[in-house]
């Protein structure tokens, strides 16, 4: 692994530096989505892709970057903690509400989520926390458990 993303995945356990990330990187983040190239965030090669979906009060389709794991499927799996804040983020809300939504990595397309089972949750959270160490954090910080969501690709 190179220095600079260790260290940037060493600073992820410091509630500053997910104040930080909150108010700074992820707003670059999704402005980096309309760029052609739609960089990862902070160049640090961490699997990052867009989740849209629409907003179960407003009905207005909102983009959120999030780092992802590739399912043996193929899916993507997505976890909601929010930089360990006791609330659960808009976007989970919005997904349990409506399960069709947006997602990109490369190219969009749309996915259907649902909440991952027992023993996909248990499969998939020790390679959410292998990417990003302050996800351990966040949970403790939290209090509470993350949603975890499977993003099926669907025709339309």
């Amino acid at each position: 692994m190179n220095p600079y993303r260790a260290i940037i995945k060493w600073l992820g356990k410091f509630k500053w530096f997910a104040v930080f990330g909150r108010k700074v990187v992820t707003p670059l983040d999704r402005y980096a989505k309309k760029l052609p190239f739609a960089p990862t965030t902070f160049a640090t090669g961490f699997p990052m892709g867009y989740l849209t979906t629409r907003g179960r009060k407003s009905g207005e389709w909102r983009t959120v970057p999030l780092l992802y794991i590739t399912t043996p499927d193929g899916h993507a799996a997505v976890v909601g903690t929010n930089f360990g804040e006791p609330k659960h983020p808009a976007w989970v809300h919005n997904l349990t509400d409506n399960t069709k939504a947006k997602w990109m990595i490369e190219e969009e397309h749309p996915v259907r989520a649902r909440p991952a089972g027992d023993l996909e949750y248990m499969a998939l959270w020790p390679q959410f926390v292998a990417i990003w160490p302050g996800y351990e954090t966040y949970l403790e910080r939290s209090g509470r458990q993350p949603h975890m969501f499977i993003l099926e690709r669907r025709k339309s």
